[in-house]
């Protein structure tokens, strides 16, 4: 259960840094290397996404990693896949799976959207545009890194003891 926690703070924690404070950082950045005024985020901004994602994204976290986590766990442990490197590849497909499964609920749902971030069209009449392909993709592939993350720290805090030896010593 350890490893199973740790791989939720991981997953969470490596989302928060490249989903809100790199581009948060990347714009003061970016404002420096352009000679533009500085608009460094205030603190407001960055621990305010940081809160309510701890408040909202931790729990679904938590939820996540026990939910599909354990019984991958399980499963590898008992075939015999306890290897750090079959963490990583495990934790990925894991959340592959779980992106693909949302990007395909949203897509075959009903009705007609379309949805728009940073001016950029990414769904029009709930068909995704060639940008929101770019960017279903882009996310895929940093989901996928956020679960080889969550899978690495389970290993590391579970370490390579598998759910049935630890099943069998009680």
């Amino acid at each position: 259960m350890r490893g199973l926690l740790a791989a939720s703070l991981a997953a969470w924690t490596f989302f928060m840094v490249v989903a809100t404070a790199t581009p948060l950082l990347a714009t003061g950045v970016w404002s420096l290397m352009t000679d533009q005024d500085a608009t460094w985020p205030s603190s407001r901004q960055i621990f305010g996404s940081f809160g309510f994602a701890a408040a909202v994204g931790l729990p679904i976290s938590l939820i996540i990693c026990f939910a599909v986590g354990y019984p991958a766990w399980k499963f590898a442990s008992t075939h015999g896949l306890t290897t750090r490197w079959d963490a990583v590849k495990i934790g990925a497909a894991l959340y592959l799976l779980v992106t693909v499964g949302g990007h395909i609920a949203i897509y075959m749902g009903r009705g007609s959207y379309s949805y728009a971030q940073g001016g950029v069209l990414l769904t029009k009449d709930s068909v995704p545009t060639f940008q929101g392909v770019v960017f279903d993709l882009f996310l895929t592939l940093f989901y996928a890194a956020d679960g080889a993350v969550a899978g690495l720290a389970a290993w590391l805090v579970g370490g390579s003891k598998s759910v049935v030896s630890i099943h069998a010593q009680r």
